[in-house]
Protein backbone atom coordinates (compact mmCIF):
# COMPACT_ATOMS: atom_id res chain seq x y z
CA UNK A 1 0.00 0.00 0.00
CA UNK A 2 1.42 3.27 -0.88
CA UNK A 3 1.88 6.19 1.46
CA UNK A 4 -1.04 8.24 0.11
CA UNK A 5 -3.07 5.44 0.24
CA UNK A 6 -2.36 4.76 3.84
CA UNK A 7 -2.87 8.82 4.78
CA UNK A 8 -6.23 8.43 2.90
CA UNK A 9 -7.05 5.73 5.10
CA UNK A 10 -5.45 6.76 8.16
CA UNK A 11 -8.20 10.24 7.26
CA UNK A 12 -10.88 8.58 6.68
CA UNK A 13 -10.80 6.25 10.22
CA UNK A 14 -10.11 9.75 12.37
CA UNK A 15 -13.08 11.24 10.50
CA UNK A 16 -15.61 8.16 11.51
CA UNK A 17 -13.57 7.96 14.92
CA UNK A 18 -14.51 11.72 15.94
CA UNK A 19 -17.94 11.35 13.61
CA UNK A 20 -18.69 8.43 16.31
CA UNK A 21 -17.29 10.44 19.54
CA UNK A 22 -19.39 13.41 18.56
CA UNK A 23 -22.53 11.52 17.33
CA UNK A 24 -24.59 11.94 20.49
CA UNK A 25 -23.66 15.86 20.43
CA UNK A 26 -24.53 16.20 16.60
CA UNK A 27 -27.97 14.32 16.26
CA UNK A 28 -30.80 14.90 18.68
CA UNK A 29 -33.67 12.60 19.38
CA UNK A 30 -36.70 14.49 20.95
CA UNK A 31 -39.32 11.31 22.00
CA UNK A 32 -43.15 11.22 22.64
CA UNK A 33 -43.98 14.28 24.96
CA UNK A 34 -40.76 15.83 24.63
CA UNK A 35 -39.61 19.29 23.42
CA UNK A 36 -36.18 20.70 23.11
CA UNK A 37 -34.53 24.46 23.54
CA UNK A 38 -30.82 24.57 21.88
CA UNK A 39 -28.32 26.98 23.65
CA UNK A 40 -25.67 28.46 21.28
CA UNK A 41 -22.91 29.75 22.87
CA UNK A 42 -21.30 31.82 19.81
CA UNK A 43 -24.76 32.91 18.63
CA UNK A 44 -26.19 34.74 21.73
CA UNK A 45 -27.04 31.99 23.66
CA UNK A 46 -31.16 30.93 23.48
CA UNK A 47 -33.38 31.69 20.64
CA UNK A 48 -36.67 31.81 23.13
CA UNK A 49 -38.60 31.71 19.83
CA UNK A 50 -37.37 28.72 18.47
CA UNK A 51 -38.38 25.77 19.80
CA UNK A 52 -37.55 22.23 18.94
CA UNK A 53 -40.50 19.52 18.86
CA UNK A 54 -40.68 16.01 18.52
CA UNK A 55 -38.44 14.46 15.82
CA UNK A 56 -34.37 13.92 15.16
CA UNK A 57 -32.61 17.13 14.89
CA UNK A 58 -28.52 17.49 13.70
CA UNK A 59 -27.21 20.44 15.23
CA UNK A 60 -23.84 21.94 15.92
CA UNK A 61 -21.78 20.10 18.40
CA UNK A 62 -20.16 23.16 20.46
CA UNK A 63 -24.40 23.70 21.04
CA UNK A 64 -26.23 22.13 23.60
CA UNK A 65 -29.80 20.71 23.73
CA UNK A 66 -31.89 20.57 26.25
CA UNK A 67 -34.85 18.58 26.37
CA UNK A 68 -38.35 18.99 28.37
CA UNK A 69 -41.61 16.67 29.48
CA UNK A 70 -44.23 19.01 27.92
CA UNK A 71 -46.80 16.21 28.99
CA UNK A 72 -49.18 16.91 32.11
CA UNK A 73 -46.68 15.78 35.40
CA UNK A 74 -48.31 15.09 38.85
CA UNK A 75 -45.89 15.44 42.07
CA UNK A 76 -47.18 14.58 45.33
CA UNK A 77 -46.10 16.45 48.22
CA UNK A 78 -46.14 16.33 52.38
CA UNK A 79 -45.34 19.72 54.47
CA UNK A 80 -46.07 21.05 58.16
CA UNK A 81 -47.75 24.14 58.43
CA UNK A 82 -48.06 26.36 61.56
CA UNK A 83 -51.41 27.47 61.79
CA UNK A 84 -53.28 29.87 64.39
CA UNK A 85 -52.75 29.32 67.83
CA UNK A 86 -49.48 28.07 67.31
CA UNK A 87 -50.44 24.24 66.02
CA UNK A 88 -48.65 22.53 63.51
CA UNK A 89 -50.93 20.49 60.97
CA UNK A 90 -49.16 17.80 58.18
CA UNK A 91 -50.97 18.01 55.06
CA UNK A 92 -50.73 15.74 52.18
CA UNK A 93 -51.10 17.13 48.61
CA UNK A 94 -50.53 16.70 45.01
CA UNK A 95 -50.72 18.64 42.06
CA UNK A 96 -50.67 18.57 37.88
CA UNK A 97 -49.05 20.53 35.91
CA UNK A 98 -47.29 21.48 32.35
CA UNK A 99 -44.87 23.66 30.79
CA UNK A 100 -46.58 26.08 27.33
CA UNK A 101 -44.22 24.33 24.76
CA UNK A 102 -43.72 27.38 22.80
CA UNK A 103 -42.80 29.25 25.88
CA UNK A 104 -39.82 26.55 26.66
CA UNK A 105 -37.18 29.22 25.64
CA UNK A 106 -38.39 32.17 28.07
CA UNK A 107 -38.90 29.17 30.97
CA UNK A 108 -35.21 27.71 30.31
CA UNK A 109 -33.51 31.79 30.47
CA UNK A 110 -35.50 32.24 33.49
CA UNK A 111 -35.39 29.20 35.36
CA UNK A 112 -33.47 26.82 33.66
CA UNK A 113 -33.99 23.20 33.21
CA UNK A 114 -35.12 21.94 36.48
CA UNK A 115 -37.96 24.75 36.47
CA UNK A 116 -39.96 22.51 38.65
CA UNK A 117 -37.57 22.69 41.82
CA UNK A 118 -37.32 26.29 40.71
CA UNK A 119 -40.22 27.60 40.18
CA UNK A 120 -43.04 25.74 40.14
CA UNK A 121 -43.11 23.96 43.15
CA UNK A 122 -42.31 26.83 45.20
CA UNK A 123 -45.42 28.64 44.48
CA UNK A 124 -47.56 25.34 45.17
CA UNK A 125 -46.08 25.04 48.55
CA UNK A 126 -46.26 28.96 49.00
CA UNK A 127 -50.15 28.77 47.97
CA UNK A 128 -50.99 25.84 50.47
CA UNK A 129 -49.24 27.39 53.00
CA UNK A 130 -50.72 30.88 52.97
CA UNK A 131 -54.53 29.23 52.56
CA UNK A 132 -53.75 27.48 55.33
CA UNK A 133 -52.20 29.36 58.01
CA UNK A 134 -54.98 31.75 58.27
CA UNK A 135 -57.04 29.12 59.23
CA UNK A 136 -57.80 28.01 62.98
CA UNK A 137 -57.57 24.09 64.22
CA UNK A 138 -61.60 24.30 64.51
CA UNK A 139 -62.13 26.06 60.96
CA UNK A 140 -59.67 23.27 59.37
CA UNK A 141 -61.66 20.73 61.36
CA UNK A 142 -64.69 21.77 60.04
CA UNK A 143 -63.68 23.09 56.86
CA UNK A 144 -64.28 20.53 53.26
CA UNK A 145 -61.29 20.00 51.53
CA UNK A 146 -62.39 21.46 48.28
CA UNK A 147 -63.07 24.76 49.82
CA UNK A 148 -59.42 24.18 50.78
CA UNK A 149 -58.56 23.13 47.52
CA UNK A 150 -60.15 25.55 45.61
CA UNK A 151 -58.27 28.53 47.01
CA UNK A 152 -54.92 27.07 46.96
CA UNK A 153 -55.25 26.17 43.00
CA UNK A 154 -56.51 30.09 41.95
CA UNK A 155 -53.90 31.28 43.66
CA UNK A 156 -51.37 29.20 42.49
CA UNK A 157 -52.34 28.98 39.34
CA UNK A 158 -52.72 32.89 38.63
CA UNK A 159 -48.71 32.90 39.38
CA UNK A 160 -47.36 29.60 37.33
CA UNK A 161 -49.24 31.19 34.34
CA UNK A 162 -47.30 33.99 34.48
CA UNK A 163 -44.65 31.99 34.40
CA UNK A 164 -45.34 30.34 31.60
CA UNK A 165 -46.49 27.18 33.38
CA UNK A 166 -49.76 25.61 33.48
CA UNK A 167 -51.54 24.08 36.90
CA UNK A 168 -54.37 21.70 35.95
CA UNK A 169 -54.95 21.03 39.49
CA UNK A 170 -54.18 21.07 43.25
CA UNK A 171 -55.53 18.64 45.19
CA UNK A 172 -54.91 18.46 48.99
CA UNK A 173 -55.44 14.94 49.91
CA UNK A 174 -55.63 14.92 53.71
CA UNK A 175 -55.35 17.22 56.78
CA UNK A 176 -53.85 15.74 60.36
CA UNK A 177 -54.02 17.76 63.50
CA UNK A 178 -52.48 16.83 66.53
CA UNK A 179 -54.46 13.84 68.78
CA UNK A 180 -54.91 16.52 71.61
CA UNK A 181 -55.95 19.36 68.93
CA UNK A 182 -58.64 16.67 67.82
CA UNK A 183 -59.83 15.51 71.20
CA UNK A 184 -60.48 18.93 72.03
CA UNK A 185 -62.18 20.64 69.15
CA UNK A 186 -64.45 16.99 69.14
CA UNK A 187 -65.32 17.34 72.81
CA UNK A 188 -66.18 21.34 72.36
CA UNK A 189 -68.69 19.66 69.54
CA UNK A 190 -70.00 17.55 71.86
CA UNK A 191 -70.74 19.81 74.46
CA UNK A 192 -71.88 22.45 72.01
CA UNK A 193 -74.17 19.93 70.80
CA UNK A 194 -76.07 18.97 74.41
CA UNK A 195 -76.05 22.81 74.56
CA UNK A 196 -78.27 23.24 71.66
CA UNK A 197 -80.57 20.22 72.60
CA UNK A 198 -80.94 21.89 75.92
CA UNK A 199 -81.90 25.31 74.24
CA UNK A 200 -84.05 22.83 71.89
CA UNK A 201 -85.68 21.39 74.82
CA UNK A 202 -86.06 24.59 76.74
CA UNK A 203 -87.87 26.26 73.52
CA UNK A 204 -90.21 23.44 73.52
CA UNK A 205 -91.29 23.69 77.17
CA UNK A 206 -92.09 27.36 76.64
CA UNK A 207 -94.27 26.71 73.60
CA UNK A 208 -96.17 24.03 76.03
CA UNK A 209 -96.33 26.83 78.57
CA UNK A 210 -97.67 28.90 76.30
CA UNK A 211 -100.23 26.37 75.04
CA UNK A 212 -101.74 25.54 78.75
CA UNK A 213 -101.62 29.44 79.01
CA UNK A 214 -103.82 29.90 76.45
CA UNK A 215 -106.07 27.09 77.22
CA UNK A 216 -106.57 27.82 80.74
CA UNK A 217 -107.44 31.43 79.56
CA UNK A 218 -110.13 30.37 76.95
CA UNK A 219 -111.60 28.01 79.69
CA UNK A 220 -111.94 30.89 81.87
CA UNK A 221 -113.66 33.39 79.56
CA UNK A 222 -115.93 30.69 78.82
CA UNK A 223 -117.01 30.65 82.19
CA UNK A 224 -116.76 33.56 82.83
CA UNK A 225 -119.17 34.35 79.72
CA UNK A 226 -121.47 31.05 81.09
CA UNK A 227 -121.73 32.35 84.71
CA UNK A 228 -122.29 35.96 83.09
CA UNK A 229 -125.42 34.78 81.74
CA UNK A 230 -126.57 32.25 84.61
CA UNK A 231 -129.11 35.13 86.57
CA UNK A 232 -131.61 34.35 89.14
CA UNK A 233 -134.28 35.42 86.91
CA UNK A 234 -132.88 32.46 84.36
CA UNK A 235 -132.66 30.69 86.93
CA UNK A 236 -136.08 30.62 87.74
CA UNK A 237 -137.75 30.55 84.55
CA UNK A 238 -135.82 27.10 84.05
CA UNK A 239 -137.14 25.76 86.67
CA UNK A 240 -140.86 26.74 86.38
CA UNK A 241 -140.26 25.11 82.28
CA UNK A 242 -138.87 21.80 83.85
CA UNK A 243 -142.09 21.71 86.43
CA UNK A 244 -144.61 22.20 83.53
CA UNK A 245 -142.98 19.44 81.67
CA UNK A 246 -143.04 16.86 84.55
CA UNK A 247 -146.66 17.76 85.23
CA UNK A 248 -147.26 16.28 82.13
CA UNK A 249 -145.84 13.27 82.88
CA UNK A 250 -147.63 9.76 83.26
CA UNK A 251 -145.30 9.43 86.34
CA UNK A 252 -146.56 10.14 89.62
CA UNK A 253 -143.99 12.23 91.35
CA UNK A 254 -143.42 13.85 94.51
CA UNK A 255 -142.52 17.28 94.43
CA UNK A 256 -140.92 19.17 97.43
CA UNK A 257 -140.73 22.99 97.53
CA UNK A 258 -138.11 24.02 100.31
CA UNK A 259 -138.90 27.27 101.54
CA UNK A 260 -136.43 30.71 100.85
CA UNK A 261 -135.19 32.18 97.62
CA UNK A 262 -132.08 30.40 97.24
CA UNK A 263 -133.65 26.95 97.82
CA UNK A 264 -134.31 25.10 95.03
CA UNK A 265 -137.18 22.40 94.35
CA UNK A 266 -136.47 18.64 93.68
CA UNK A 267 -138.13 15.64 92.63
CA UNK A 268 -138.95 12.15 94.75
CA UNK A 269 -140.07 9.87 92.31
CA UNK A 270 -142.90 7.64 93.87
CA UNK A 271 -141.32 4.26 92.66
Amino acid sequence: MSQRKANILILILTILLVFMLLFDRIFMINGPGTASVVYKPLDNGVDKNLVYREGVYMIAPWNNMYQFNVREQMVEESLKIMVKNGVTVKIRINYRYYPIQDSLGAIFQKYGPDYHKVFVKPEILFAVRERMSGFSPEEIYSLKLDELKLSAFEHSATNLHEGNVMVSDVLILDIELPPFVVGAIESKLREEQKSEEYDFKIEIALKEKQIKIIEAEAIQAAQFTINSGLTPQYLRYKQIEAMQKLSTSPNAKTLIMPQGDDQNPFILDAR
